[in-house]
Formats: structure tokens, C-alpha cells, sequence
């Protein structure tokens, strides 16, 4: 039976969150983090260049490549339309989650508090995210994962190679990066190396 994006999703666990000033630079960015092992990656969609990256990368081999920033019905749609597999949100849009469900595509939604988080999961997301995880900590998410097991959870916001293990063992389901593949250079082969890092936390 073929692998389903949530499973793949929650197999290799590290999200590469592509962000940059250029399409060129956010595509260096991407092939490097691909290469160095991360295996699911995250365009933002108001960055530059960003359905054309999800048009180029969407097509790799063993790559999973989705939308974030996402913050209407209209530009899931846009960015579904250009190969993304799963859409991100940082809040929760019936609509957003509604056309994901229409359409069999993976939904992470962003909520904080356990209503919020219960209220997503009654709509339909599949993931809920937390953002700035780091104002919170991995305590936090351990909190909220005991009295709800069933609540798949993306941590995101100052994830770095120092804490990662502290989410993913507290029971997040997913850890987006992005500043710490960037810190101490943001070129090809810097990147690399910090992705071969973050990718070993992939299951």
C-alpha cells in the first residue's frame, strides 16, 4: 500500500522551512537542505518565486514539498494547483481546512490553546501547529499531549539542533526549521552540513 503524505509527514518528522529574499536563493536554500536529508520541505508562499519553487521541487523524488503562510481558501487553491502536498496555516480557516478535505490534501493549522486545538481537529486538520514553540518550550507541548494523545502536533519557531529532540520527545509529530539551517552562513554547502544535523532526527 503506497505511503500517504501524513504518514510520510510523521515518519521523517524535520520540516525545512524555505524562506528568502530571492527565488534563487530560496531554491539554493531548498536543493540544500534536500541533499543534506531533509526530506519534507516548506515554501513559504509570500516569498519570492514561491509557486515556481513548489512547480520545480514538487516533481523530486522522495520529497514531500507543501505551502505555508497560507492564509485564505484562494491561495490553497493556488498552491495545491502547483504541486503543493500539504498546506500550512498560522491560524484556523474552516474554509482552508474545508477545501483540503474537498481535495485529499494535508492541512496544518495553526492553535494554541486546547480549545482552539480541539475546535481544529473537529474541522478537520490533520496537524495543529504551535508557533513560537520557543516561547513556550517543550513542556508545553508534553502538557497538552498527555490529556489529548489523539493531537498531532507542529512545533515551529526557534527549533534549532539543541532543543529539537526535547519537542519531538515531548510528542510533536513535526519540528519546522529554518533560522538554524541559516546560522553561521547561508550558502549551499553551510546549509548542507546543518541539514545532514537536522536530518538524523528524522525517524
Amino acid at each position: 500500500m503506497e505511503e500517504t503524505t501524513i504518514e510520510f509527514m510523521k515518519r521523517n518528522r524535520v520540516v525545512a522551512v524555505i524562506r528568502s529574499a530571492s527565488y534563487e536563493k530560496s531554491l539554493e536554500f531548498a536543493k540544500a537542505c534536500i541533499d543534506g536529508g531533509i526530506k519534507i520541505i516548506e515554501i513559504i508562499s509570500i516569498s519570492p518565486g514561491s509557486q515556481r519553487l513548489l512547480q520545480e521541487l514538487g516533481s523530486t523524488a522522495g520529497i514531500c514539498v507543501g505551502a505555508g503562510t497560507i492564509l485564505d481558501r484562494d491561495s490553497a487553491e493556488l498552491m495545491f494547483d502547483c504541486g503543493a502536498r500539504f498546506i500550512v496555516s498560522p491560524h484556523t480557516d474552516p474554509l482552508i481546512i474545508g477545501y483540503c478535505r474537498e481535495n485529499g490534501i494535508t492541512v496544518i493549522s495553526g492553535a494554541f490553546t486546547s480549545s482552539e486545538m480541539v475546535n481544529a481537529r473537529k474541522l478537520g486538520t490533520d496537524f495543529v501547529k504551535i508557533f513560537p514553540a520557543s516561547s513556550f518550550g517543550p513542556g508545553y507541548v508534553k502538557a497538552i499531549k498527555e490529556p489529548m494523545g489523539f493531537m498531532d502536533v507542529m512545533v515551529t519557531g526557534g527549533i534549532t539542533k539543541h532543543n529539537i529532540l526535547d519537542y519531538l520527545s515531548a510528542g510533536a509529530a513535526l519540528a519546522g526549521v529554518s533560522t538554524a539551517l541559516l546560522d553561521g552562513g547561508d550558502d549551499y554547502q553551510s546549509i548542507k552540513l546543518r541539514a545532514e544535523e537536522f536530518s538524523r532526527f528524522s525517524v
